[in-house]
């Protein structure tokens, strides 16, 4: 009898112990969405301040795009130009993302609104597609494009940690229509791909993961 006591104490210790990482955890993520949040920027650029989790490093930095590295999962950081610029010039265009990824192969979906670190409610979409248990994610906001790629058992926390640079950041945001508005606005396509070649695996295929038969590429 005893043994069988050890034994289920055993089991249950062990199920406390295993992180949730399942898809149906992902709205855990956003529970405390509309809550004050109070963190101090720890990374500067010309265009956005923003906070990084102690437990995620930075790859690369370029002027309008940033990687991250958790774990062995990869975040990119990308300002939304033509979001930035819409809401100055066209404010009745509403968020949508670029479709980039087979719908076939979306698992989660959330529209909803956040409270940034500057006390400003934020319009956001967050999407999850699931290749085989490996998850392209996908945070969009008017100012900025965040882009995740995980593993099961990183899901939950770069969705996370996703989420609070979302809402952490601050975005210049007279700065970019003063230097792009007047010029031709990035081929985001081609940018976006060329970012995403950074976080795939270095076994991956890219054309399994973004929708269109005529992938640009730099040779373009």
């Amino acid at each position: 009898m005893r043994k069988i006591l050890l034994f289920l104490l055993c089991l249950v210790l062990c199920s406390c112990a295993t992180p949730n990482n399942d898809v149906s955890s992902l709205d855990e993520v956003f529970l405390t969405e509309s809550e004050v949040i109070t963190v101090r920027h720890n990374n500067y650029t010309d265009y956005v301040d923003y906070y990084l989790p102690g437990d995620t490093s930075e790859l690369s930095s370029r002027e309008l795009s940033h990687v991250f590295q958790y774990n062995h999962s990869r975040i990119i950081m990308d300002v939304n130009i033509s979001g930035i610029i819409n809401r100055r010039y066209y404010p009745d265009v509403k968020l949508s993302e670029e479709g980039f990824f087979d719908s076939e192969k979306l698992i989660y979906s959330r529209n909803s609104v956040f409270l940034s670190n500057s006390n400003r409610n934020e319009e956001f979409l967050f999407r999850v597609y699931d290749y085989d248990r490996e998850y392209l994610i996908c945070l969009i906001t008017r100012e900025l494009i965040l882009y995740g790629y995980a593993d099961a058992e990183d899901l939950i926390p770069v969705s996370s940690r996703m989420l609070l640079m979302a809402r952490s950041a601050l975005v210049r945001s007279e700065g970019i229509i003063s230097a792009y508005s007047s010029k031709e606005v990035i081929d985001y396509e081609k940018q976006q791909v060329n970012l995403f070649e950074t976080i795939m695996p270095v076994n991956g295929q890219i054309n399994d993961f973004l929708i269109g038969e005529n992938i640009p590429t730099d040779e373009d």
